[in-house]
């Protein structure tokens, strides 16, 4: 290879190592974002900061980084550092930046509890990562720049902050609006006070900035002016005010106390005192107003009480039909006043002032009416004081009333009056009560009514408590009604008394009227007696008819008594039904029947009954329980269960019982097959529910034939009365005989459950089959009539069968290499698809593509195999020829079957000439050995030779065999023959001394220079590169200088003879 061309491929090398170096720099991109700087620095990755304007917060952002190696292990030791300054934060800048949060790199509590810190990645792992809220100072309106370091408790702090990573590059434009005020100032007045409430939210409470203890915390100024304060008017009208508080920090909340006689208008507002607020001593104190902290409407303060009435009268007026009368009061309105009302206040003496003891609201009226007429009750007698009361639209009043405001009348009510109750009645309405009632005497006030009970009518002389009459209760004035609690199990009659005791107006102390001139009722009967339990005499159900027909006997013992019918659905009466309870809703009973009385009617002189209808398709058992209650209302609610007693248990069923089958055949084994043959079987019938009466069957064909002569009474099987989930069974034994008409099997069962519920059960899904099914092949064509399937073909398996009663099985198989020696049989086959024509199997047929390539050339065959649900079988047998065609150049077609079917050729003798091609290629190939043996004895010959030797002084051609295996040129034959020459043929030949050479150097295999004539020393060519490419070299070498030819000279003729050497024996050593 050229200079030139090891040039190229070196570039060409060099160009191929450069860009797989480059290659292997691309960097692989993963899902997640790319961590900078040293992972073992935790440092944050992917800052961000934002500004929002409305919350005046910047949110800063970052995350964890998300590399799984070791340095995750300090990952719950990091502690993230957040800075804020005014320039970009780096290591040069980071100690004038403000440190304003520390946050942990990843906790517990960041990931869900977790402890694995590989969870602490942030796309990796399930951290969060990390954003901080920072509330801007109010009034700022700058560049701010932010930066994260990250602190190891072990190691230490490291501030790598990359830009844009852990330190933001650009800044964030923060502006905030300075406002140092509460919000929201809300005033309300009070006039019954005389107070104003002032309530705001403080500034703290939303933004917790603003210093609340030591020197420099806030207080709170509460201003209070004529005019509103707006920014534009607040320096100005409060340079000349003063405000009226001055509250430390976190209140929100203040009473202004009104002094009296005040009716004015006025505008509140609050402000913030912030010493030392600006440039760390100067104070400040925010009055724009920009928080709705000052009123823009006024707040009236009026407890100034309004103008006295100045003439009030008074007038009575009898009325000598009831006793009663009524006094009529009058006043002059106040007309300074708008919206006010009037107190009028009653006293049996004069009285100046509201707070006074006996002084009483009457009434109150609304602005616009000048009177008022107070009925009196009856027993009014002495003289009353009237005052009319001014109440202004604030509610506020003047306490002291002036003379002119009062009227002071005479009133006389006792015209005809009795100190007793009037319409007293008592009734006892059962549950052992008797109500009392009256109505209130007339002209007492605070009085307290007395009811006394005896068995007698007591006049008021024979009047002693608790001997002749018996206290029962007490009640105020006002009620007008006492239920008096009678003992049970009594039966009396009574007469009840009520007497009053009470406060007349001028009178000092109560005074008790027990004259019983009206105040009494009687006599009335009062019965607690229980009644005894009514006896339920019969329940039955009729399923058929959906109703229960319940019977009692009456209790003749009382009148008018009133039966009640309970209903339940669970187990009142305890796990064995034997304990009497008591009838309640609680304890789940329900009113099934109610306000079934006893009129006295000979219908139901001696027993009541009852029908009713329970719902259609319900099967339950329920309790029915009879309870009695007498006219007086004492009820008896205890249950007694079972025979004799007030409640028995039935069950509602309005089901039919239904069954379910099974049949065996003569030998017990249970029979499955829908298809019956002639023989002995056994049906045995399941039914879900206990039977009235045992069932009855009729087992006949469709056809007409009949099987067991009849209906026929079952026999019990089995109760199953220890299995919860099986009900009684049935048996039939019947035969069938070759003489009954084959048909579909009619099995008619009817059966009446103990809630007679009739039922009459058929099934039909037995047949009873004699004949065997009809098969029809339609495909594939039979071989005999010359049809073959071709390769590339499909053989369509086309065939139906029908049966009388059901077909229930219909395969297909092949026989391949039908008819030869290599017979092989597939498995029975269900096609996938059978077409079913009727839908009951009783006629199917099949078709199934078969592609002929699957067979071999040759006679094949298939069989079709139905069987019937009685097991009658039917085959049918096709055979066919599947073959491989192919066309030949010729025109003409070749069949695989057919030509093996053909008799062997005769055989075709070729007697080929000597010019034909074997016999010339024979010729070839001869005269190619012939050549090949002549060139081989040539060869033989010639290598047989003697050397030829070089005459005068000349030197001898190098023989480097002989060099290479260290023997000399010539060669001894007589050694290699053993043989000795004559001295003739062995001349003596004298060494030369100074020539003697080592006897042993001929058989020394070493590598000799020969001497040259004239040596010629050439300076060597650099050669750029000395080594072949890859060890190969397409160009021939420069010519090199000969080596001189190695050999021993020919001893001269007249040469002593020279001594034979050679090899020694291993013997002789």
């Amino acid at each position: 290879m050229t200079g030139s061309s090891h040039g190229k491929d070196g570039k060409l090398i060099a160009t191929l190592l450069v860009a797989l170096m480059a290659f292997s720099v691309i960097p692989i991109m993963t899902a997640s974002a790319e961590d900078y700087g040293d992972p073992m620095n935790l440092q944050a990755q992917d800052i961000a900061a934002t500004f929002d304007t409305s919350t005046e917060l910047t949110t800063i952002t970052w995350r964890n980084i998300d590399s799984p190696g070791a340095e995750l292990n300090n990952i719950f030791d990091a502690v993230y550092n957040i800075y804020r300054h005014t320039e970009n934060i780096s290591r040069d800048t980071i100690g004038q930046a403000q440190l304003i949060y520390q946050v942990d790199a990843c906790n517990p509590s960041q990931i869900g509890g977790s402890t694995s810190r590989y969870d602490c990645m942030a796309f990796n792992g399930s951290h969060p990562g990390h954003s901080f809220s920072y509330l801007v100072s109010p009034g700022t309106n700058d560049t701010f720049y932010y930066a994260i370091t990250t602190t190891i408790s072990t190691v230490g702090t490291s501030e790598e902050l990359i830009f844009n990573e852990s330190s933001l590059y650009h800044g964030v434009q923060e502006v905030t609006t300075p406002i140092r005020t509460p919000y929201n100032l809300q005033a309300s007045f009070d006039a019954l006070s005389s107070t104003t409430t002032l309530n705001w939210v403080n500034y703290n409470d939303i933004f917790p900035i603003l210093p609340e203890n030591g020197p420099d915390a806030y207080s709170t100024r509460i201003w209070k002016t004529t005019e509103p304060l707006t920014r534009q008017t607040a320096f100005s009208l409060l340079s000349a005010t003063t405000p009226i508080a001055n509250l430390s920090a976190g209140v929100s909340t203040y009473v202004v106390d009104v002094p009296a006689q005040t009716d004015s208008d006025y505008y509140y507002s609050i402000t913030y005192f912030l010493p030392n607020w600006t440039n760390g001593n100067q104070d400040y104190e925010d009055i724009r107003f920009l928080s709705n902290n000052a009123l823009t409407s006024p707040i009236t303060e009026d407890n100034l009480p309004p103008q006295k009435v100045s003439s009030v009268t008074t007038a009575f007026i009898p009325d000598s039909a009831t006793g009663g009368g009524k006094t009529i009061i009058s006043w002059d309105e106040v007309e300074t006043e708008t919206g006010e009302s009037y107190a009028i206040y009653s006293s049996g003496s004069m009285f100046n002032n509201t707070t006074s003891f006996g002084p009483t609201i009457i009434s109150i009226v609304p602005e616009g009416q000048e009177s008022l007429e107070h009925q009196l009750p009856i027993g009014r007698l002495g003289h009353s004081t009237y005052c009319v009361v001014v109440i202004d639209v604030n509610g506020v009043f003047d306490t002291n009333i002036p003379p002119s405001s009062c009227s002071t009348v005479y009133e006389d009510a006792f015209y005809n009056w009795t100190a007793e109750p009037t319409q007293v009645s008592a009734e006892f309405i059962g549950n052992a009560t008797t109500v009392v009632q009256w109505k209130d005497q007339l002209g007492a006030e605070g009085e307290v009514y007395h009811i006394w009970r005896s068995d007698y009518l007591v006049s008021g002389s024979q009047f002693v408590p608790n001997q002749t009459v018996f206290w029962m209760a007490s009640v105020p004035d006002g009620i007008q009604i006492a239920h008096i609690e009678v003992p049970a199990e009594v039966d009396r009659l009574s007469f009840y008394f009520v007497t009053s005791e009470a406060l007349y107006q001028h009178v000092n102390g109560t005074y008790h009227y027990t004259s019983l001139v009206q105040n009494w009722a009687g006599a009335i009967a009062e019965n607690t007696v229980t009644p005894s339990n009514p006896l339920i005499n019969s329940l039955t159900v009729d399923g058929e008819s959906n109703l229960v027909m319940l019977e009692w006997l009456n209790n003749g013992q009382i009148d008018f008594e009133q039966y009640t019918v309970w209903k339940h659905w669970g187990s009142p009466f305890g796990e064995d039904e034997d304990q009497p309870t008591n009838i309640s809703f609680e304890s789940g009973w329900q009113i099934y029947d109610a306000g079934i009385i006893d009129s006295g009617a000979s219908w139901h002189s001696h027993s009541f009954s009852r029908t009713y209808n329970i719902q259609p398709e319900i099967e339950r058992e329920a309790w029915f329980a009879v309870t009695i209650s007498d006219m007086y209302g004492n009820e008896n609610l205890e249950a007694r269960p079972g025979s004799g007693g007030n409640a028995l248990k039935i069950k509602e069923d309005s089901i039919k019982p239904t069954a379910n089958y099974t049949l065996y055949d003569g030998n017990d084994n249970r029979y499955n097959s829908p298809s019956l043959v002639s023989g002995n079987y056994k049906i045995i019938v399941t039914i879900d529910e206990y039977l009235l009466i045992d069932p009855r069957m009729e087992i006949t064909t469709e056809t007409g034939g009949v099987i067991t002569g009849g209906m026929k009474q079952m026999l019990s099987y089995a109760d199953n009365l220890a299995n919860d989930e099986l009900g009684p069974q049935y048996y039939l034994t019947f035969s069938i005989s070759n003489t009954v008409s084959a048909g579909t099997i009619n099995f008619n069962m009817t059966l009446t459950d103990e809630s007679q519920n009739a039922n009459e059960i058929q099934w039909d899904n037995r047949s009873l089959d004699a004949t065997n099914p009809s098969m029809q092949v339609y495909s594939p064509a039979s071989g005999s009539d010359g049809s073959k399937y071709l390769y590339g073909n499909s053989i369509q398996l086309l065939a139906g069968v029908t049966d009388d009663v059901q077909v229930s099985s219909f395969q297909y198989r092949f026989t391949y290499n039908y008819g030869s020696g290599s017979t092989s049989t597939s498995p029975w086959t269900t096609p996938d698809e059978i077409q079913d024509i009727f839908g009951d199997n009783s006629s199917l047929v099949m078709d199934v593509p078969i592609n002929a390539g699957n067979f071999e050339s040759g006679q094949h065959a298939v069989t079709f195999r139905a069987i019937d649900s009685a097991g009658n079988q039917v085959l049918s047998q096709v055979i066919f020829v599947v073959d491989n065609c192919r066309n030949r150049l010729d025109g003409t077609t070749v069949c695989n079957y057919e030509e093996s079917l053909k008799p062997e050729p005769e055989p075709v003798i070729v007697n080929p000439s000597y010019s034909d091609p074997p016999y010339v290629m024979v010729w070839v190939l001869s005269g190619i050995v012939f050549f090949s043996l002549v060139t081989m004895l040539l060869v033989i010959r010639t290598s047989m030779k003697s050397p030829k030797k070089s005459s005068g002084d000349d030197e001898d051609e190098d023989d480097w065999m002989s060099e290479f295996i260290g023997t000399t040129q010539t060669v001894d034959m007589d050694e290699l023959t053993q043989t000795q020459p004559t001295q003739k043929e062995l001349p003596t030949i004298e060494e030369e001394e100074e020539e003697e050479e080592d006897p042993f150097a001929v058989n020394v295999p070493t590598r000799k220079s020969r001497r040259r004539k004239a040596p010629v020393v050439e300076e060597e060519e650099e050669d750029e590169d000395d080594d072949p490419f890859f060890g190969l070299d397409d160009e021939e070498e420069e010519e090199k200088p000969k080596k001189r030819q190695v050999g021993r000279r020919t001893a001269p003729k007249n040469a002593p003879k020279r001594r034979q050497v050679g090899r020694r024996k291993k013997s002789s050593d």
